[in-house]
């Protein structure tokens, strides 16, 4: 699959899994609602940097973002999402 296609696929299920619209995280993650969009889409290229931002809205590791599904498992533990994490991302919103 293509990476920008892969890195959208990510980007949105993770966001849908914690709860998030397309608005709260392109604002965590200070980035315009039609970027995000595209991203999500695969239609725009972003940055590394622009990742980060979104691994870092998402409390989740950049490589995450990037690999796929079917790889995920392979990731070391502290790489994969976990109930710490999910957690963390519950009290942060909570808390807001």
């Amino acid at each position: 699959m293509d990476v920008l296609r892969q890195i959208g696929l990510n980007v949105r299920r993770l966001r849908i899994a914690r709860d998030l619209s397309q608005e709260a995280l392109a604002f965590e993650a200070e980035i315009a609602l039609n970027y995000l969009s595209g991203i999500e889409r695969g239609k725009r290229n972003p940055s590394i940097l622009i990742v980060n931002r979104l691994a870092r809205a998402l409390n989740v590791p950049l490589a995450l973002l990037v690999v796929a599904a079917s790889e995920r498992e392979t990731l070391p533990k502290n790489l994969r999402p976990g109930p710490r994490r999910k957690q963390a991302a519950r009290k942060a919103r909570s808390s807001s």
